[in-house]
């Protein structure tokens, strides 16, 4: 072969392609329309440096052997002169080889700078691998898109805005088109968060919220906040098993308050920290989404008007599922739609008319009482099917302390939630229906294995019916817990937002939306006045 086949030509210019007719410069080896070779293969150019060019008078057999004798005598095998190209001399094979080797090393390097970076599949290293991963590629590739503090490129939707991993404690949510479910939460939310720095005034591993719907403080615990005052004349409440039989075995919140009016904002809050929009406010008639819906990646707060928060909105269940912990919302009647069929995660078509805003005869759910359908990352996910359920999956999920949830949230029906309203149909409901409700469920809690192992019941109202102009009315709170003492009273200004806290903080994640706010306090040791001092338990 000759030795100057790297430039040599192969035909006169404008020769046509031996297989197409096409017409190929002079020193063209492959026709652009066929893809034809003209003349013979040539070598690669790390197989010239190994081999001997044909025109060398003496050829000599490079062989392994024959390299690593020379590099032991320090010189080059006989006969070799080198590898010319043109007027450039790439020296020995050792040098090639060393050139090839730098190269393949320079592409490791820029493969793993531009490459993607592998998430963890750990729960318990999920955050740490999602954020020293972005770190890295943030910081060595300067990619654009969501990024780690909290500010979206420009080409980001609304429903894709990522919820800061800083201090307040939310992480990046990812908005999968098929929303993934975990194991006992809210599917959008995800991953864990991580631990707060607030210590919990006492340890909580399970907790109960029951929401009652209309009743105010005076009306539920009149007589009792009367009592022992001087001169003023006693309200008797009109609660005779919670506001006498239960509150003498817990702690009352006197100045617990709600935050809306209106039902709905009041157990939005309760699991979510975000407050009261106008439709919502009306308990949504209409179930539509919230627009424009995007969240703030410092606050995790979503801006706009609506009842369907973004898959990106986290939830405290959301935060449990992290976490590796179980929660449920437990409500009645929610399958007895016989229309349906549907036996749990009940709630209207999106953008329709809620069909179950009032009670109806024998079926006295209502949506507006069940936050978590409200929520795309759990109503979109196939735990709403598995978690948010009948109350007759209480019982046999309290059997068992493996079974029993770490939080759950229990509501009764329109006929026992305390509401002066017709509960549907010649129904009647009210303070009294309340009551017996309540004897059939709270002491088969506390009668519970979860109970005594850091159990917490909190009853209280989503809104009091009797003060309809007033945001923040005092619908009032009764903590029982083993932690709590009895018959107490604690005056400090509480809402719902305290006691989301007061749970997040219990469970180990951070608080989120209101809660995380300095103001928000969450329940103390004056409420936990029973629990270990720490390092004395």
């Amino acid at each position: 072969m000759d030795s100057d086949f790297f430039s040599s030509p192969l035909a006169e210019h404008g020769a046509p392609c031996p297989q197409c007719s096409a017409a190929m410069s002079g020193d063209q080896r492959y026709c652009l329309s066929c893809g034809a070779r003209r003349g013979e293969a040539r070598l690669d150019p790390v197989e010239a440096a190994r081999s001997p060019l044909a025109s060398d008078p003496a050829p000599v057999a490079l062989t392994a052997a024959a390299l690593g004798a020379a590099g032991q005598a320090g010189s080059q095998p006989a006969g070799w002169e080198g590898f010319p190209l043109g007027d450039l001399d790439f020296g020995s094979p050792r040098v090639v080889g060393g050139a090839v080797l730098g190269l393949l090393a320079v592409g490791v390097v820029l493969g793993v700078i531009g490459g993607p970076k592998a998430a963890s599949t750990s729960a318990a290293a999920g955050q740490s691998a999602l954020v020293a991963s972005a770190d890295a590629a943030a910081t060595d590739a300067g990619l654009g898109g969501d990024t780690l503090d909290g500010s979206v490129d420009s080409s980001t939707s609304a429903d894709e805005v990522v919820v800061d991993t800083g201090v307040s404690g939310f992480e990046t949510v990812p908005t999968p088109s098929t929303p993934e479910s975990g194991g006992g939460g809210g599917g959008g939310g995800g991953g864990g968060t991580k631990k707060p720095t607030v210590t919990s005034a006492a340890p909580i591993k399970h907790a109960w919220v029951i929401t009652l719907s209309g009743p105010s403080y005076d009306e539920i615990y009149g007589q009792a906040a009367a009592a022992g005052v001087p001169r003023v004349k006693a309200k008797i409440a009109a609660s005779s098993y919670l506001g006498t039989e239960l509150r003498a075995k817990g702690t009352l919140l006197s100045n617990y308050k709600s935050i809306s009016a209106a039902g709905l904002p009041n157990s939005l809050a309760l699991i979510s920290g975000q407050p009261p929009n106008a439709k919502t406010s009306t308990n949504c008639p209409k179930f539509v989404d919230l627009k424009p819906g995007k969240v703030d990646a410092k606050t995790g707060l979503a801006s706009g008007d609506g009842c369907r928060y973004p898959p990106t909105t986290i939830t405290f269940p959301d935060q449990m599922t992290g976490a590796g912990l179980v929660w449920k919302g437990y409500f009645e009647a929610i399958g007895n739609d016989p229309a349906s069929g549907v036996t749990s995660c009940r709630h209207p078509e999106v953008g329709a008319d809620d069909p179950f805003a009032a009670p109806r005869p024998g079926d006295g759910y209502m949506t507006w009482r069940n936050p978590f359908v409200y929520f795309r990352s759990i109503s979109e996910s196939s735990e709403c099917g598995s978690n948010v359920v009948g109350l007759d999956r209480l019982a046999p999920d309290l059997a068992q302390l493996e079974d029993t949830p770490a939080f759950s949230l229990v509501a009764p029906d329109a006929c026992h939630d305390g509401s002066a309203a017709s509960c549907g149909g010649n129904a009647v409901g009210g303070i009294a229906a309340a009551d017996e409700w309540l004897k059939t469920i709270v002491p088969s809690i506390i009668e519970s294995q979860a109970y005594a192992d850091g159990g917490m019941i909190v009853i209280t109202s989503d809104h009091a019916a009797s003060e309809p102009s007033e945001a923040k009315a005092n619908v009032g709170a009764l903590v029982l817990s083993p932690y709590a003492a009895e018959g107490s009273t604690v005056s400090t200004a509480y809402n719902h937002y305290s006691l989301l806290k007061t749970l997040e903080i219990a469970f180990g994640v951070d608080p989120i939306g209101k809660a995380a706010t300095s103001a928000v306090k969450a329940f103390d040791s004056k409420v936990f006045a029973n629990a270990p001092v720490a390092g004395n338990d």
